[in-house]
């Protein structure tokens, strides 16, 4: 019988040269390599392009496979990059038109051959098999980085070092900017049908569209980033000819929207608890539901009294492919920091959406001050608490 370590070794072993043969007969069909796919997935998912060094990285290919593979792209007309950059080391690489028809075509191949390689799975059995391998990685990375622990007199990891907290995520609204959610959306959504309804838009069918646009953010699987899923959809109702009252969409964020404020709280404990964290030596990230344009966000970062420069990162509907509560958000936001999700700790007052972090390995705090619990979890599996319960909670870690 085989032990444990060689049924593992032998299943990867087998399943990489599969898929990669899969890949490449794909592949084949286009006059392209097997492992180019990667390229062309990764680059879908960032139509605002990616520079080399960022390709990279997102793809775990060195630098001269990335060189290679990006001549060969742009000399078949299936990537350009943005000329107007004066440094074409540091352009964005993105697809042309050709590339993302050709893209889009591989993807659905992959969904396929995942849907089919899947057979005689129950949903709950594929999930558990995705979480199990994402642990495995996971722990094999942090085995890679510092080494095999030495064992004297038990074959177990328990002394194996754990790694240290690094970076901390926020919610946003009813985290660090006190509110209450159906008062916001009221006052927002009725203060925008003020600002369209002089260019043609009847407010009740304006509504069922930005809720429509919503859910297609909701519903995105990361094909786009959410501002294309919601305007394709916004578009889908009203046509093409919407794109037009953009600027009117950016007036509204810039001047009409800043009154949303006065429906707003504010806390002066969410202020010092980032400042404390901070001068901690801790990296901050702001993990808000990525629905609104980064002039919206931005805004209410300045309604907590809080700065964008606090955060290395904003999850925006432009930066971001993914919504709360899928777990594929959170993951987004790992590879763009490039941290382990040991290394985070999530903070929001949203059991569903906030709390969901946890499935990948991240530790999570729950704060109560506006707490959102639809589901009626059981709020006790979680470490909570207010600001002052935070901090002490990280300093216990």
């Amino acid at each position: 019988m085989l032990d444990r370590f060689e049924r593992f070794s032998f299943a990867l072993s087998e399943l990489s040269r599969y898929w990669h043969k899969i890949s490449a007969d794909a592949m084949e069909t286009y006059g392209l390599k097997g492992p180019y796919v990667v390229y062309f997935t990764t680059l879908y998912r960032y139509p605002e392009g990616l520079t080399a060094v960022k390709l990279g990285e997102l793809c775990c290919r060195d630098k001269a496979d990335v060189s290679r593979a990006v001549s060969i792209l742009e000399k078949k007309g299936l990537i350009k990059k943005d000329k107007t950059k004066k440094s074409q080391y540091r352009a964005p690489i993105m697809l042309t038109e050709e590339g993302i028809a050709l893209a889009e075509d591989m993807i659905k191949k992959a969904r396929k051959a995942v849907e089919l390689g899947g057979m005689g799975l129950s949903d709950e059995h594929r999930e558990i098999f995705y979480t199990s391998l994402e642990v495995i990685t996971r722990n094999l990375q942090t085995l890679s980085e510092v080494g095999l622990p030495s064992f004297e007199s038990s074959d177990s990891l328990s002394d194996f070092e754990k790694p240290s907290l690094k970076m901390i995520l926020f919610d946003l609204d009813g985290t660090l900017l006190p509110m209450d959610q159906d008062t916001f959306v009221k006052t927002y959504f009725g203060l925008l049908a003020q600002k369209l309804v002089p260019y043609g838009y009847e407010p009740n069918g304006l509504m069922k569209a930005i809720w429509s646009g919503v859910s297609a953010m909701v519903k995105n699987t990361g094909e786009t980033a959410n501002e294309e899923a919601f305007w394709k959809d916004f578009t889908g109702i009203y046509g093409e000819e919407a794109r037009e009252h953009l600027p009117v969409f950016e007036e509204f964020y810039r001047i009409d929207f800043q009154q949303v404020q006065k429906v707003c709280g504010f806390n002066k404990d969410s202020n010092e608890t980032i400042k404390t964290l901070k001068e901690m030596g801790f990296t901050l990230a702001l993990a808000t539901n990525p629905l609104f344009p980064a002039i919206a966000t931005e805004s209410r970062v300045r309604w907590a009294g809080l700065d964008k420069e606090d955060f290395k990162l904003i999850t925006t509907y432009e930066n971001s492919s993914y919504c709360k509560p899928n777990p594929a958000y959170y993951k987004e936001i790992l590879d763009k920091l490039q941290v382990r999700p040991e290394e985070c700790l999530m903070v929001g007052n949203d059991v569903t959406e906030d709390m969901v972090a946890e499935t990948l390995g991240m530790k999570v705090f729950l704060l109560t001050n506006d707490l959102i619990n639809k589901e009626n979890k059981d709020i006790n599996q979680y470490p909570h608490g207010d600001f002052e319960d935070l901090l002490h909670y990280v300093n216990s870690l």
